[in-house]
């Protein structure tokens, strides 16, 4: 009888193990990671970066949540007079820090996909360790995994199965399971449309991308000091870009209630050391003139509503064309 079974599981662990590599290959593919993008974070960072490697933008825009809600470049264009042959793109990305920005840049990079601006949107969470939604075994470069640490997410780079599975456990959530059937037979977009629709922006709502467990964590990030890794990843991003012949100009979103801890007007903070050495390495800080906002601008306190949005992206424009005719 045990040779039975032994004969029953063979062809059936080996029928697995191929179901399990034939995953696994599928998940080093960024066409199967896209088609999940109305579903989980990596498969929407993964088309946005798809996008800016085929479309080429001359000013690209990196950051987190802040960035994605708070920038819309068909309203930056506008202000700086629409420049000939200028096309920008929203590369922000919910939940990234700069570890993940780093891995995007550097790949962007050896695509040839090389912009002549970058706005970096500084936040304090981008110098945080945090990687809920999964973006370090698909976007981090392996290396700086290595170097800092993160053996874990190392080997979730190379077994990528492994790594998927905190994705797949949000299917339990009944909306994002229906999401999952409907992508898996066909083409869904993201809430907020799809990277060539906005160019890559999504307007923030109240309520719509955060709950508020996300956005205790996310203040209580504010009053961390930063991570020396973070510190280490933003200082190789900016020095890669600017030695690849960017220009590099340092931003940051408006908050409610309290202001930015970057800048020259920022309080003394953990952070206060941060903006001299990025502009040391090349960066530099662009003053934007934002006009007075009301509450009623914001989806919350950390990000604007696509009212407070399009405000704030026509003053970063005009600031922009300043800068960039000197």
């Amino acid at each position: 009888m045990n040779r039975g079974w032994t004969a029953a599981l063979g062809p059936a662990a080996w029928i697995a193990l191929a179901l399990l590599a034939c995953f696994e290959l599928a998940l080093h593919s960024d066409a199967v990671l896209q088609r999940y993008r109305a579903v989980f974070a990596v498969g929407r960072a993964t088309d946005k970066i798809d996008f800016v490697e085929h479309a080429r933008p001359s000013l690209l825009v990196l950051g987190n949540s802040r960035a994605d809600n708070g920038i819309a470049p068909d309203a930056l264009l506008a202000a700086a007079g629409s420049p000939n042959g200028v096309r920008a793109f929203n590369l922000g990305m919910p939940g990234a820090n700069a570890l993940v920005l780093h891995g995007v840049a550097d790949r962007l990079l050896e695509a040839g996909a090389r912009p002549s601006d970058v706005l970096i949107t500084l936040d304090e969470t981008l110098f945080q360790h945090e990687d809920s939604l999964g973006y370090y075994g698909f976007l981090a470069e392996r290396d700086a995994l290595l170097d800092g640490g993160f053996h874990a997410e190392l080997f979730g780079s190379l077994l990528r199965t492994w790594y998927y599975s905190g994705n797949l456990r949000q299917l339990r959530e009944p909306d994002k399971l229906l999401r999952f059937a409907e992508a898996t037979v066909g083409e869904v977009e993201p809430v907020g449309g799809s990277a060539a629709q906005n160019m890559g922006y999504r307007a923030g709502f109240k309520g719509r991308f955060q709950n508020r467990e996300q956005l205790m964590a996310q203040e209580a990030g504010t009053r961390a000091p930063p991570d020396p890794r973070m510190v280490d990843a933003m200082h190789r991003l900016v020095d890669r870009l600017v030695k690849a012949g960017v220009r590099v100009h340092l931003i940051a979103t408006p908050l409610f209630g309290r202001e930015s801890a970057f800048g020259p007007g920022a309080a003394v903070s953990p952070y206060a050391s941060v903006t001299p050495a990025l502009e040391a390495l090349g960066a530099r800080w662009l003053q934007v003139d934002v006009p007075a906002l009301e509450p009623d601008h914001f989806a919350d306190p950390g990000h604007l509503n696509d009212g407070g949005a399009r405000l704030y992206s026509a003053a970063l424009g005009d600031a922009w064309r300043k800068d960039t005719a000197r």
